[in-house]
């Protein structure tokens, strides 16, 4: 499925655009890269639902949109990531309806938020599919290479045991994750605990 069938066109490649020219390089793992891989996984998910045109719309605005935010900081993203959205889709005839529910699907996508939908919890499980997936090992350390120059963590022990920890509190919410990346998921959190037993030693 295209993204163009559903988000117009030259907002897609407006943002694609600003994600490759105006990121910092720090972000190694918060970049197109990752929200192109978002959208993908959003779609996969979605499929296995039965969404209206609005829906996909709306989904599909709001994974594009997601880490917008990071072009300005990596601070609070989500909420600059939201405040933008709601600057620029009116430009692209989106509802003041619509606009809401994108923007509030980005919020969602911060950590410590709870899906109440099913377009929420597809967002949320699309932002963090990689975590049932067997490129979890390559975007674990690209994550942790961006985190190293971000100051968010100070070492690599640090890393590894704040990673471990989120393998075993998060929890996919559709059931479309829950079943296609429960198995990898398992893998993924034996690999986290050794990289972290390794990073100790």
């Amino acid at each position: 499925m295209e993204i163009k069938k559903y988000v117009p066109e030259d907002l897609i490649e407006r943002i694609y655009s600003d994600l490759s020219n105006k990121l910092d390089s720090k972000y190694h793992y918060h970049n197109l890269h990752h929200t192109k891989r978002v959208i993908t996984s959003a779609q996969n998910i979605g499929d296995f639902y039965n969404l209206s045109r609005d829906d996909w719309r709306d989904l599909l605005t709001a994974c594009l949109l997601h880490d917008y935010g990071f072009i300005k900081s990596h601070v609070e993203h989500e909420e600059t990531g939201a405040k933008m959205s709601k600057d620029i889709l009116p430009e692209y005839y989106f509802s003041d309806d619509h606009i809401e529910t994108i923007s509030s699907l980005i919020l969602i996508t911060k950590v410590a938020e709870k899906p109440s939908n099913l377009l929420e919890s597809i967002i949320r499980d699309a932002d963090l599919e990689y975590i049932g997936s067997d490129d979890f090992e390559k975007i674990s350390e690209y994550l942790k290479k961006e985190w190293l120059e971000c100051g968010v963590v100070e070492n690599d022990s640090q890393f590894y045991k704040i990673q471990y920890e989120f393998l075993l509190s998060h929890n996919f919410y559709t059931a479309y994750m829950q079943e296609n990346g429960r198995d990898q998921k398992k893998k993924n959190i034996e690999y986290a605990k050794s990289m972290m037993e390794k990073s100790h030693n």
